[in-house]
């Protein structure tokens, strides 16, 4: 009916359904590199495997939570136009996915890109109003739900949307794009962004996007709680390439445990590097890069790098101004039209965040005390095939296997299935 009518004057109506099935499975959860300290501190024997069963219960039981998952996600967009060169976005949501990590895996890790789980209840999404300033900027301003990968070009330009691009969150594109990390009714991102295109080749982007700014108590706000403040310089010299050089700078306050370094890609300590509820800035800098090699074939990568300052003194283990350096990086694959036009094929294989340093916590581990800082190397492995029914629904099923999880070669590796069906209309 509304392909055949119109639906309104001003407003277009588009909508995108994914219907998913999933599990997980390897074996136990994933246990942090501090746990893993304490139990190797046991003697061999008996007190090791009752040190290792304390561990995994006080982090949420020892074995993956592997019963095979139906979920969906649904948005309707609500598109509008006044002048034909702005644009009034509303979308309304729903979603029950639970996310493959916490008490399922131990590590977010194995998180799928569509995950967040409201039982089904309908609500605002997003809401945002774009509009031009010249011929060169274009300015969007957040009221809910801004996000700067939302605003600003990824540079993973195949397999970096939910509904049809990477399974994982991780495979999407850079943590940095995740500096302000809201994306929730509950956590809203609001704000505003603007992209000046300084030439055809050369375009300079930036925002800033506040978690709580409808809160005028201590804390939130505008300009006193939580931010994300991203620039980008991206040069685009013909339609084959793209590189990108990027800087955020993130602020948490700590409150609500709303600490999120790293975007909840990596290990759990480069996500909160100083601990959930202790106030956490970080400044994280990035190098973005795509290239078609051909019609068939794009390359596509990134490598970041934060720095996450602790805000506060908090009993003997953190100090204001103690500091962690977080890594990772990525490189894609991309293959367009594979087998019949409009399919895809990908592959991803890269580091999530980890912490290679932090001045946390005392020089020795005691039996009791944490270094919060990772031990080994985590690899992300995914592969996935879209087949396109037809041009609005397709099938993509694939597998995220995760390496030495929560950057830890103790723990076993963790394997994701997933057949994602999407609807589009």
């Amino acid at each position: 009916n509304l392909e055949n009518q119109q639906f309104s004057t001003t407003t277009k109506l588009n909508a995108e359904i994914i219907f998913s099935v999933g599990s997980v499975f390897g074996g136990d959860r994933a246990l942090d590199s501090d746990r893993w300290r304490r139990i190797e501190a046991a003697p061999v024997g008996a007190a090791r495997e009752a040190a290792r069963a304390n561990e995994y219960t006080a982090s949420g039981g020892r074995r993956l939570q592997d019963n095979a998952i139906f979920s969906d996600r649904i948005r309707l967009n609500l598109i509008s136009s006044f002048t034909g060169k702005d644009q009034l976005f509303t979308r309304l949501e729903a979603n029950n996915t639970t996310a493959f990590s916490g008490a399922v895996t131990g590590t977010n890790m194995t998180r799928v890109s569509w995950d967040g789980n409201n039982d089904n209840t309908i609500v605002l999404g997003k809401l945002y109003y774009r509009f031009p300033v010249g011929d060169k900027i274009n300015v969007i301003v957040d009221a809910i739900g801004g996000e700067f990968y939302d605003n600003f070009n990824t540079v993973n330009p195949l397999l970096s949307s939910t509904p049809i691009g990477s399974l994982s969150r991780f495979g999407r594109f850079s943590p940095i794009y995740r500096a302000s990390n809201t994306g929730s009714a509950s956590n809203t991102g609001s704000g505003v962004s603007a992209i000046f295109k300084l030439s055809d080749a050369i375009t300079l982007s930036g925002g800033y996007l506040a978690r709580r700014a409808n809160d005028p108590s201590a804390g939130a706000g505008l300009f006193d709680g939580s931010y994300g403040a991203l620039a980008q310089l991206a040069f685009q010299p013909n339609q084959n390439l793209t590189l990108a050089l990027s800087y955020a700078h993130s602020y948490f306050t700590g409150s609500n445990n709303d600490v999120s370094v790293s975007g909840a890609y990596g290990s759990a300590f480069a996500n909160t590097p100083f601990g959930a509820g202790i106030a956490t800035s970080a400044n994280h800098y990035g190098i973005e890069t795509s290239y078609r090699f051909n019609p068939k074939l794009v390359l596509s990568g990134w490598v970041g790098y934060s720095q996450a300052i602790a805000e506060v003194t908090s009993g003997a283990n953190v100090n204001r101004g103690d500091k962690a350096d977080i890594w990772n990086w990525a490189v894609t694959l991309a293959f367009p039209d594979l087998g019949k036009k409009g399919n895809l094929g990908g592959l991803i294989f890269g580091q999530p965040p980890k912490v290679t340093s932090n001045d946390f916590g005392p020089a020795v581990l005691t039996a009791t005390s944490n270094l919060r800082e990772d031990s080994d190397t985590s690899f992300h492995l995914e592969g996935l095939y879209r087949y396109q029914v037809n041009n609005n629904i397709s099938i993509t099923p694939g597998l995220i296997v995760i390496l030495n999880p929560e950057q830890n070669s103790n723990n076993d590796t963790i394997y994701t299935g997933v057949v994602r069906t999407t609807f589009r209309f």
